[in-house]
């Protein structure tokens, strides 16, 4: 049988047996039962995957408006993080690496109820940011999203709390006593360069360091997906659980 085109990165059995056991409406969980997860999976996949909009929906995936009332009743229950977090099994916390990474906001996701969520202004327009931590193989861990305008070094605190790992690798755009010490008082080493105007220039492990570029490349995978690429979703939420979902694809082996 010929798959159409469009349909060509649903979810393989391998993948569906991994996540099936974990999601709401399964055979045996507490409500109803749904009849049509794989398909609304598949569904969601496809608009972020694609960065299209909701209504271009391929007919046989469902009712877009269903299909999108769904993703966001997951949303504010909490499913989605739950998801990734259930799927993050064993990561490798040798070390722990942290950044940002600027998102440009496409027009349509301005102008949200109440005021623009999270969406701050530069020489290049409208920008939404995502602070990413990752494992010793790159692998995301914690996502957190903010106005492109806020500085990294001020969600480091959030990104690594509760994180036992060895050592606690960023860029010099992270040098501050705060984090230093909260890191220490986890018990991580900070290979963290320190800012040329320091007083007192604190040592760190150059080798170690050069390991950084995982983060990096974790964007680069991020990123591989439209929706993510680029902020459609008028809410900020919409947009964090976009990455959650991303990143979860990313555990599942869906690059």
């Amino acid at each position: 049988m010929t798959i159409a085109a469009h349909r060509r990165h649903d979810l393989s059995d391998r993948v569906w047996e991994l996540l099936e056991p974990r999601l709401p409406g399964r055979e045996g969980a507490w409500g109803g039962k749904a009849r049509d997860n794989r398909q609304f999976i598949n569904a969601v996949f496809w608009i972020l995957r694609t960065g299209a909009p909701w209504r271009d929906l391929p007919s046989d995936y469902g009712d877009w408006k269903n299909t999108h009332r769904r993703f966001c009743r997951w949303r504010d229950r909490g499913v989605w993080e739950g998801l990734l977090e259930a799927l993050i099994t064993e990561p490798d916390f040798e070390w722990l690496m942290i950044d940002a990474s600027h998102i440009k906001v496409h027009a349509h996701a301005a102008g949200a109820r109440g005021g623009n969520q999270d969406i701050g202004r530069n020489k290049r327009g409208l920008n939404t940011k995502i602070h990413l931590a990752v494992d010793a193989h790159g692998m995301p861990v914690r996502v957190l999203v903010t106005s492109g305008s806020i500085a990294d070094c001020t969600q480091a605190g959030k990104l690594i709390e509760g994180m036992d790992a060895g050592h606690l690798l960023a860029d010099k755009g992270y040098d501050s006593d705060a984090i230093v010490e909260q890191a220490r008082g986890q018990g991580m080493q900070a290979q963290i360069p320190p800012r040329k105007n320091r007083k007192a220039q604190r040592q760190y492990d150059k080798d170690l360091y050069r390991l950084r570029h995982l983060v990096e490349n974790a964007f680069l995978h991020l990123k591989r997906w439209r929706g993510v690429a680029t902020r459609y979703a008028k809410n900020a939420a919409s947009f964090l659980a976009a990455v959650h979902i991303r990143c979860l694809a990313l555990w599942m082996e869906i690059l």
